[in-house]
């Protein structure tokens, strides 16, 4: 199951995006016929923006984290696991229902494997 954390991240922002164009489709049909500049006049449509841009930010972020596997299975940096750990916490706390508990199983795996590393790290240095 290699990079399935990625493929997680992707999934979920798949998930995000779908689930934005499902429930605001009026919106961004009217975004559309009024022209996109300047076009975010209610709480709404820029809840819908935001929606759908996160779902984005998402996607790069687990395209990211795919490459940082793929390149000589390099660890994600902790900083990045741990700050994508805050995000979810806060989110979490804001919105409880909310998708943000899907980001929880590939967090956690990535803090793990940096905790695993740590440990090789400590066992060669004893060893040696």
């Amino acid at each position: 199951m290699k990079n399935w954390q990625g493929n997680w991240i992707i999934a979920v922002s798949a998930c995000h995006t779908l689930f934005a164009v499902i429930m605001f489709a009026a919106e961004y049909s009217s975004l559309y016929d009024n022209g996109i500049i300047n076009s975010l006049t209610t709480d709404r449509s820029a809840a819908a923006v935001w929606f759908f841009l996160f779902g984005q930010v998402l996607f790069i972020t687990g395209l990211l984290i795919k490459h940082f596997d793929s390149v000589n299975n390099h660890l994600v940096p902790l900083s990045v696991s741990l700050n994508l750990l805050l995000l979810t916490l806060v989110g979490i706390t804001i919105m409880p229902e909310s998708g943000f508990w899907l980001m929880f199983p590939p967090l956690i795996s990535l803090i793990m494997q940096h905790r695993k590393k740590q440990n090789q790290n400590k066992n060669q240095t004893a060893a040696a």
